[in-house]
């Protein structure tokens, strides 16, 4: 018995030892895997750190490349669409006919250059056109003013007079007068003309002097007669770019059409967009900004700098850009600091803009994350590897769980709100869309995809380039505009939508990020192009209705035929001949002659017919035609101050005319010019109750003082009669039936009448 409990027992130890060797083992066991992943830990976390610090650097460098890129880019954009503006504007101002005509008979004439000047600032009473030989009316007026398959006269419209100053004196003051609204509507710093030896013949002011270094450039446009944009210098404290284009005679002075006959040169202020572009940090150092390269030498344009650019040694262009480099930048105190730096062009421009970042600040934020890595990888070590892990699992799978229950219900509130905005949005008849300010769509409806014949998910990160050329357009006016103003904006349009064309009225609004930040621009159209063809319609009824009315005028006085024809093509082209040659003043001399003997309709024919004097019941009876005609249009809305010059134009400078016996500056200038266009038409051509009177008889009517008539109106029309177009149209009017009126000598009484035979103010 008790051996039997001796080897149980001893069994039992032997099971107990055996025991507690495994669980020893399972012990060092899991030692020795805690250790090997303690090292392994320890060796992927070095690992780990090294190519994490050896990518981030480079990583570093590429998303400051890119982010440098891109905010160059935008500002490129932005440079480009400026600069073409600006130069179509010149271009369009250079390749004018009349200007290139002025360019070649002053090319020709070989007049200095400081007597042309010298002329150009007198005063235009003070340069009276000579008595046969004044300018050619412009090439688009004479169309008008010849029979169909007539030509112009040759030679510039002069009569031949030898001496060429002669024949350009009285156009100088108009022309400098061209230059000065030139220089005032495109907001230009000044605009000058060069000879072919570079000196200045027609300025606003006083001829600038231009350095040897300019000059040089400006000879470039000569050679090789192209636009050639000089560097940008400093100027009365501004910052001023010129910009010189060549100016070709006209194809009938030069058939290549390649002879530079004048050099146009417009200055810019560009020191408002410079201070656009050029941003400055605390420390003074520039963080973009822009580069001029001309030639080999490259600067850096600085606003605060004395001379407006500080130079940039040691950099040279790449390509026709400057990589991403460490360089040497200069700070607006005079200093230099290393700094990441690259530039990209501006297309057609010898600029380019520069974008800069402080090395020390760049290599700091390196630093601060190589200290990061190093950190992280001795806390994974020390940490021991499975229960960090384990323990970040958990935590982080909790985590995750209880995001993605968030996001899931943020998704459902986002969705629903999304379906209701895209409905309401489908539902629009107006185009919706927005884009970033380098104009890539981020958003567009179903009523702007129909209009750039794309569906809405091909328009979705489409850049504006991608677009229709029109419609690409007004994306890049609607970014840039909204983009300097950072405010609301509206824009007129017209757009070809399916094959027609299709007008639009455009509300945009920046569109701001949750920082308050711009980031990109909203841009509704509103399609009124019904509007628009409604307007149309009506004033293509009131041009009809004042074609009845003409007709309705003639059928009352076979003299009064063609005379409001006549006095509509005089007066046009005197506005022409003074520089008056806006659509609003053209338009409204235009209907004014033709509705101005409307009045006449009310007034018995015997009255008009009769072939004697008038008695002094008969002339006030005559004179309220004007009244008649008031009345007439009134409520007719032209657009237009037509019923002003209507009433005004049987008014006379002393006070002799009706029906308010105005005088002097209280007659408007349309009413003077209708006075005078009217008043010849009706003495070139017989009445009832006398024969036409000869051109010259007619002027010294109009010459005769007390003056009555507008004398710089009066000497255009001389000089208007010199040119070969005033020599047809008088012809013409000798030869059409003879239009009628009353007569001024009628209003003066016998007196008046076999003085003058036929008179002043014909209706």
């Amino acid at each position: 018995m008790r051996c039997e409990s001796v080897e149980s027992l001893r069994k039992e130890n032997i099971m107990a030892q055996d025991s507690s060797t495994q669980s020893s083992r399972r012990k060092r066991r899991t030692a020795l895997i805690m250790l090997a992943l303690l090292v392994l830990v320890a060796v992927a976390a070095a690992v780990a750190a090294h190519w994490i610090l050896q990518t981030s650097q480079k990583r570093l460098l590429r998303d400051m490349e890119q982010n440098m890129s891109t905010q160059a880019g935008n500002k490129v954009a932005l440079l480009t669409v400026w600069s073409g503006t600006l130069k179509g504007q010149v271009e369009a101002f250079a390749g004018l006919d009349l200007l290139r005509l002025f360019a070649a008979e002053a090319d020709a004439s070989r007049i200095p250059a400081e007597k042309l000047l010298e002329l150009a600032q007198q005063p235009e009473h003070d340069v009276p056109p000579p008595p046969e030989i004044l300018p050619e009316m412009p090439s688009g007026l004479s169309a008008d003013l010849t029979e169909p398959g007539g030509t112009a006269s040759g030679g510039g419209g002069y009569a031949g007079d030898p001496d060429p100053l002669d024949s350009l004196a009285p156009r100088l003051p108009m022309m400098l007068r061209q230059l000065k609204d030139f220089i005032e509507k495109n907001s230009l710093w000044g605009a000058y003309l060069l000879n072919a030896n570079l000196e200045v013949y027609l300025a606003p002011s006083d001829a600038p002097q231009f350095s040897e270094d300019q000059r040089s450039f400006l000879a470039t446009v000569l050679q090789t007669r192209r636009p050639v944009m000089l560097p940008v210098r400093r100027q009365e404290g501004e910052l001023v770019m010129d910009m010189a284009f060549p100016v070709f005679a006209p194809l009938y002075v030069d058939a290549s059409g390649e002879r530079v006959v004048s050099i146009l040169v417009a200055t810019y202020n560009v020191l408002p967009v410079a201070r656009a572009i050029t941003r400055t940090g605390d420390d003074g150092i520039f963080s973009s900004g822009i580069v001029q390269a001309h030639r080999q030498d490259v600067r850096l344009i600085n606003p605060a700098a004395r001379s407006g650019s500080l130079e940039l040694p040691g950099w040279r262009l790449d390509g026709g850009r400057l990589p991403l480099s460490l360089r040497d930048e200069p700070t607006a105190k005079g200093g230099e600091v290393r700094a990441y730096t690259l530039a990209l062009p501006v297309p057609g421009m010898p600029w380019l803009v520069m974008q800069g970042v402080d090395a020390a600040q760049a290599e700091a934020q390196y630093a601060d994350f190589r200290k990061n890595v190093l950190i992280a990888a001795g806390l994974v070590t020390a940490l021991a590897g499975i229960v960090l892990v384990a323990l970040w699992w958990w935590l982080v799978g909790r985590q995750e769980r209880a995001v993605a229950d968030q996001m899931r219900r943020l998704y459902l509130v986002v969705n629903q709100q999304k379906q209701i905005m895209d409905g309401v949005n489908s539902a629009l008849s107006a185009g919706i869309v927005l884009n970033d300010l380098s104009g890539v769509i981020y958003y567009a409806n179903q009523s702007y995809a129909r209009m750039t014949g794309l569906s809405v998910e091909q328009l979705r990160g489409l850049p504006h380039s991608q677009l229709p050329p029109d419609l690409a357009r007004s994306l890049v006016t609607h970014t840039l505009a909204v983009n300097q103003t950072e405010g609301m904006a509206s824009f007129t349009e017209a757009l070809p939508v399916e094959g027609q064309a299709r007008h639009f009225l455009t509300a945009c609004s920046p569109f701001r990020d949750d920082k308050g930040r711009m980031s990109g621009v909203v841009s509704v159209y509103s399609d009124i192009t019904e509007l628009v063809l409604a307007q149309q319609r009506a004033q293509h009824m009131i041009t009809q209705t004042v074609a009845v009315f003409v007709r309705a005028i003639e059928a009352v006085d076979p003299y009064l035929c063609g005379q409001s024809t006549f006095t509509a093509q005089l007066s046009v082209t005197l506005a022409y001949c003074l520089g008056l040659n806006d659509a609003e003043t053209l338009a409204t001399l235009r209907t004014a002659a033709s509705l101005s003997q409307i009045g006449m309709i009310q007034l018995p024919s015997e009255l008009l017919n009769k072939t004697g004097a008038l008695s002094v019941e008969e002339r006030a009876q005559l004179q309220r035609h004007v009244d008649y005609a008031r009345r007439a249009l009134t409520g007719i809305d032209f657009g237009l101050p037509v019923l002003e010059a209507i009433s005004q134009m049987y008014e006379r400078l002393d006070g002799s005319g009706y029906p308010d016996g105005l005088k002097g500056d209280q007659i408007c200038l349309n009413a003077r010019i209708l006075a005078v266009a009217n008043t010849f038409c009706a003495l070139v051509r017989p009445r009832s109750y006398r024969t036409a009177h000869g051109m010259e008889r007619a002027m010294a009517i109009l010459n005769e003082t007390p003056r009555k008539y507008d004398p710089q109106v009066v000497r255009a029309l001389q000089g208007f009669l010199q040119t070969g177009q005033g020599r047809e149209f008088l012809q013409k009017l000798r030869e059409e039936k003879s239009g009628g009126g009353e007569d001024e000598a009628r209003n003066s009484g016998g007196e008046a009448s076999a003085q003058h035979g036929a008179g002043g103010i014909p209706t």
